[in-house]
């Protein structure tokens, strides 16, 4: 069993990698100096990623029924690389939209849902904590990654750092696709008493995903995980601007950003761990009360100008979008089992799609609208409220329940 902290070693590194995808905004103002493209076009590339990703997600779960994880991670490491490759010789708007926005987010989708799913697995004692480490390291990808391809781009320019970064993608792939191994019937047999020892149930009621979108339990927890999701969009692409709103110099407000992510990421892992030892309502209702505060402290820093009130506000959020994404893993797997696992996962991110939008018109259009972002303050607390009042309806999922939906 020694051999599955290497594989966790493993998929940590791929997913710093697969992390990059939310570096979108380091790309943005190199590719407007060079192509002349505004921010309103180049904004659409992300949406399109986000859409693709949960899309990738879903397909890599329902492929991996046809072939293995390690070739579908393998191949898709190649085409992200590719698709980076053939990003430096783009001449028009629709080529980003194709190479960044459909391949790479469908490709970083599949493997995503390639890695969690093995990686998870050869951890029944640990679960959550598992979750909450691999998907710290998911999203300290842009931590990472975003001064390196900063770095690449203002010293080779962009043909030779997209190209550089295609390579690297496909060398950490092709390495690590070698550590993306599902366990074998004998692996189980020795997981379970391990799962024994350590006191952990493993009578969970396994779902199909059909079953599982006939539950009130699901279609309820993705309407707060779209909630909140919303609330970490809207802030991930206003971090810096809001901190100069309230005075910060540009140098402080790229801090802020750092800030952000470094929390996101202890959110991520502490939370994890934190789902297996005291719940599901505890934990959510710990990121209902720190969306909340986050909301109203953000409100007052915008209003009296307040870099410390703001400081605070981003390290409650950080924190609390840090949580979110554990939990999603964590109650795709204790509400409806691991049968399915990878397959509800990705269901389950599929908020995405409307978390996308909502979290854009709350960052970016409220601010076009008011010329402020007091609005976009009050809409976060309004959607962190709403987000505290849900989670209290969200009951264990059980099979007759499905009747309700027949």
């Amino acid at each position: 069993m020694k051999k599955r902290f290497g594989i966790l070693f493993s998929d940590s590194i791929m997913l710093i990698f697969l992390g990059l995808v939310y570096a979108w905004s380091v790309f943005k103002k190199p590719l407007a100096l060079e192509y002349g493209w505004n921010d309103s076009q180049l904004t659409w590339t992300f949406t399109i990623c986000m859409f693709m990703f949960c899309l990738g997600g879903f397909a890599g779960a329902r492929l991996s029924k046809f072939t293995s994880h390690r070739t579908l991670t393998w191949f898709c490491g190649a085409l992200i690389g590719a698709a980076f490759y053939a990003m430096g010789y783009m001449t028009t708007l629709w080529q980003i939209y194709v190479l960044y926005g459909v391949v790479i987010g469908f490709a970083v989708g599949v493997v995503y849902n390639c890695v969690l799913a093995t990686g998870n697995r050869w951890f029944p004692d640990k679960g959550g904590l598992v979750a909450g480490l691999l998907l710290m390291f998911f999203g300290a990808g842009s931590l990472f990654l975003s001064p390196l391809s900063n770095f690449l781009i203002l010293n080779y320019g962009l043909k030779l750092a997209f190209a550089i970064i295609g390579i690297m993608f496909v060398f950490v792939f092709l390495i690590g696709g070698l550590f993306v191994i599902t366990p074998s019937e004998e692996d189980n047999k020795k997981l379970q008493k391990i799962a024994v020892k350590k006191d952990v149930s493993t009578g969970v009621v396994e779902f199909t995903s059909k079953e599982m979108l006939r539950t009130q339990s699901f279609w309820i927890y993705f309407l707060w995980c779209a909630l909140v999701s919303a609330i970490g969009i809207a802030l991930l692409g206003q971090i810096a601007t809001i901190s100069g709103s309230v005075g910060m110099s540009s140098g402080k407000a790229a801090l802020m950003v750092s800030l952000f992510a470094v929390f996101n990421g202890l959110g991520r892992l502490y939370f994890g761990g934190f789902y297996d030892r005291r719940g599901r309502e505890l934990t959510m209702t710990i990121f209902g009360v720190g969306f909340v505060l986050g909301g109203l402290f953000l409100a007052f820093g915008i209003i009296f100008s307040s870099s410390a009130l703001i400081i605070i506000s981003l390290i409650l959020f950080g924190i609390a979008y840090g949580g979110v994404t554990p939990t999603n893993a964590n109650f795709a797997r204790s509400f409806f089992g691991n049968k399915n696992y990878a397959t509800n996962f990705s269901l389950v991110n599929f908020n995405l799609l409307i978390a996308v939008f909502l979290g854009q018109y709350v960052g970016s259009t409220l601010y076009m609208k008011t010329g402020g972002y007091l609005a976009t303050a009050i809409a976060i607390t309004i959607l962190s409220v709403a987000s505290l009042v849900v989670q209290f309806f969200i009951k264990p999922a059980r099979k007759k329940e499905m009747e309700m939906f027949v």
